[in-house]
């Protein structure tokens, strides 16, 4: 029971702290996965007519990369603040291409394998071979973080350079990745321990978690993870996930952002942001809607604005220094009940701890969020008026 009650403390102090972390990094989140997206809409050519260069194409392909960066951020941020939290739902899962995952993760850390291993007169050769694979049931977010950390921990133990080989084949019923490396290898003596939460050989720069966590997501997956390695030698970590039928068709590729018709509806808007990035993003996407935009810096600043004005919908931020979302609401609503009022958090938290309607909140929407998102919420909100 002392043991229990130790490790509880533990995750309830560590749920805390990544609370904390969890909310700042969602703001930055907010504002660049709104500005690439924004960015990319913009440069979709007039309907009819082709792209006007070649620039623009491959400036839009690199936008894709930094928008699944910042979509699999959020998708991390949420795992860190449900670390201490046992879930009862069952994270529903979409038909994943295992082998077009592999090809975005290269892409995603060409940066380290190529760039700036250059830079630094390393040479880094990456190997591929990709048989044909039935698609999996899976998250795409959180198997490229698992592929991610081994193909970053396969770096980190080549500081001279060397080779990456990343295979894949079909065993029974199971889809297998190989991700092989030429460096140092693994200790036996710490073989058994690399899965450990918080085990780390790599000192202060590391956290430990990148093995523990792909781990876990593997195994969430139904699937497993093993690793061969002599030392001095190189590694082999070998992932076996099972096929599914019983999967949701994706409606696109992995981050794939759908076109959201713009809105027939327009609306007088007050937004209350105190970060001023996001502020400003939900100001520039609400206008390009077509929409009226009128917006504070805080809550005390937002509730004289409103009753000055004459507002079709508020959007109010929860964490704000001075009046909180929640006392926002309270106030608005005591002025106009009729008015309905989405509040935009970075704080995920179970619905059923919301209280939103004894709060006066009629729609919540989480940050970092997506352009059509906020286009919906909008919508939704305006209907119930």
């Amino acid at each position: 029971m002392e043991e229990k009650l130790i490790q509880s403390e533990k995750l309830r102090a560590l749920g805390e702290l990544s609370g904390g972390v969890a909310h700042d990094f969602n703001n930055v989140l907010a504002a660049i996965l709104g500005r690439v997206q924004l960015l990319k809409m913009h440069l979709e050519p007039p309907p009819g007519k082709q792209g006007k260069r070649k620039s623009m194409r491959e400036l839009k392909e690199e936008l894709n990369v930094i928008e699944r960066a910042a979509l699999d951020g959020a998708e991390t941020v949420r795992r860190i603040q449900e670390f201490s939290r046992r879930r009862a739902d069952e994270k529903i899962f979409t038909r994943v291409d295992v082998n077009e995952l592999l090809d975005n993760t290269l892409e995603f850390t060409r940066m380290r394998w190529k760039n700036e291993a250059e830079s630094k007169g390393i040479r880094i050769n990456i190997k591929t071979e990709f048989l044909p694979l039935p698609c999996i049931a899976g998250s795409p977010s959180e198997l490229r973080e698992v592929f991610t950390n081994l193909i970053n921990n396969a770096l980190d133990a080549m500081p001279q350079g060397g080779e990456i080989r990343v295979t894949t084949f079909m065993d029974n019923s199971h889809a297998v990745i190989k991700i092989e490396d030429t460096g140092d290898g693994i200790p036996k003596d710490i073989r058994e321990r690399i899965f450990d939460p918080f085990f780390t050989t790599k000192g202060v720069q590391s956290t430990g978690l990148g093995l523990s966590v792909s781990y876990g997501i593997v195994h969430r997956h139904q699937g497993t993870i093993a690793v061969e390695s002599i030392e001095d030698q190189g590694a082999t970590f070998i992932i076996r996930l099972p096929l599914s039928e019983n999967t949701v068709r994706q409606k696109g590729k992995s981050g794939e952002i759908t076109h959201v018709p713009r809105v027939q509806r327009k609306a007088k808007i007050l937004v209350i942001e105190d970060e001023e990035d996001v502020r400003k993003l939900l100001e520039d996407i609400l206008i390009d809607a077509g929409h009226e935009v009128c917006t504070a810096t805080g809550g005390s600043q937002g509730v004289e604005l409103f009753k000055r004005g004459d507002f079709d919908l508020v959007l109010t931020d929860l964490g704000m220094s001075g009046m909180s979302g929640w006392q926002v609401a309270e106030e608005i609503k005591k002025v106009n009940g009729k008015i309905p009022i989405a509040l935009i958090t970075g704080w995920r938290v179970p619905p059923d701890e919301y209280g939103l309607r004894k709060s006066g909140i009629d729609l919540v929407i989480n940050k970092p969020f997506k352009v059509e998102e906020v286009l919906k919420l909008v919508q939704e909100g305006l209907s119930f008026k």
